[in-house]
Formats: C-alpha cells, structure tokens, sequence
C-alpha cells in the first residue's frame, strides 16, 4: 500500500512557483520549495511524536503555505496565496504530476501478484482526481481517501479498512510513504511493515526500512526478496 502526495504525485511546483512570484514578487525554484516543504514534515514530525499536532494540519494547502512561510513569504502574502491555492487546484489539482518512477514500479509490483492500494490524507476528498491526472488511477484495487472515510493518518484505524477491503492480516501488508510522522508511525501502530521513501536522506536517525526511490522497491537489492 502507498501514500500518494510526496510518493507517487508531487505537487506542480512550477504553477506554485509562479503564484507566489505574481502574489509577492519572490521566486523561488522547485528544488527550493522542495526542501522547504521536508523541513516542515520534520516540523509535523515532532508534533506527532508528541501528540501535539496543530488543528491548522488539516486545513486546505497548509504545507504549501507553511513551506512558503520557511522560504521567507510573510503572513500577510500567506493569507492572500491561501486564496489564490484555492481557485488554482479547484482549477487543476495542485498534487498532479507523477512521480518518474511510479509508473514503471506500480506495473513490476502487479506483474510480480502483488496487489496494491493507496491510502492517503486529503483536504477536499479529491484523491482520485490527484492521480487520474497523473494517469495512475488505473494501477490501484482501491484508493482510501481520509476526507471520504472519515479518519486519517496517522490513525490506526484508517490503515485497517484497507486491511479489511484486502482481507488480510496487518504482518503481511507493506505501506510505503515519504512522511515518518503519518505514513511511519501509523502503519506501526496498525502492525504493518512500514518502508520511509527519504529520497533526501534526513531520516538516518529513525529506525525503519528505509528506501531512496521508488525503484528501490523492485531493484536487485529490494526489500521483498
């Protein structure tokens, strides 16, 4: 089972970009919004180690707009690209672009019997639009929306409707997600093996399976063997 944002999609960091230079004159390049965006993850990490998550973590773009105030965007910017995000992904969803690898890795994993499913934290209940846009849709048994089944990640229980709709038992399941906090510490606590995609390498002080791509999971020395 897989995450989606940040693992199989990633956001249209070029039309973001290009929002935050008309809104405030600032530009910033994919690479810097990128990493800008991780180093709020660890932020949530630690909230969620704790169990102080903010409400604000469930309202429309916070990470875009958190990622924007660590670049240096001031509130006032942020409120008014709040607005703007809304009109653009009600235009086009902001999580549209896939993942280079996702593609060639979903198809191995299902030529090789295995069978995969996306469960996936969403604002607005548009997670399938969110792949269909990525031409990912297809690849999946089911998709597991938090906005349309009423719990998230890291809640355990969202991790076992998805064991339920396979009919399996948790120790034979697999979750594969980039967010340690969400994807790590929830698959743990439903009993499921959890693999962290840290493309970025930040994560050598957690205990996990740990993977640098997607294709890690299907290579010569990948985890399944």
């Amino acid at each position: 089972m897989f995450d989606a944002g940040g693992t199989l999609v990633h956001p249209d960091w070029l039309r973001l970009g290009q929002l935050i230079a008309e809104e405030t004159g600032q530009e910033f390049t994919p690479a810097q919004m990128y990493h800008a965006f991780y180093r709020v993850l660890r932020i949530v990490d630690a909230e969620l180690l704790q169990g102080t998550e903010s409400m604000q973590r469930r309202q429309p773009h916070w990470g875009f707009l958190d990622a924007f105030r660590n670049l240096g965007v001031d509130e006032a910017a942020c409120n008014r690209l709040g607005q703007r995000l809304n009109g653009a992904h009600l235009s086009r969803h902001l999580w549209c672009e896939p993942d280079e690898e996702a593609p060639a890795v979903l198809h191995r994993l299902r030529s090789a019997g295995l069978r995969i499913a996306v469960i996936s934290n969403t604002e607005d209940g548009r997670l399938e639009d969110s792949l269909t846009l990525a031409h990912l849709g297809s690849q999946f048994e089911f998709l597991i929306d938090s906005h349309i089944v009423g719990h998230r990640k890291p809640e355990s229980k969202i991790f076992r409707l998805a064991l339920d709709r396979f009919g399996l038992e948790p120790h034979v399941a697999v979750y594969v997600g980039d967010s340690y906090g969400y994807d790590v510490m929830g698959a743990q606590k439903a009993g499921l093996l959890p693999i962290l995609l840290d493309r970025l390498g930040t994560y050598e002080d957690v205990e996990c399976a740990r993977i640098r791509k997607l294709s890690d999971l299907t290579g010569s020395s990948n985890l399944f063997r």
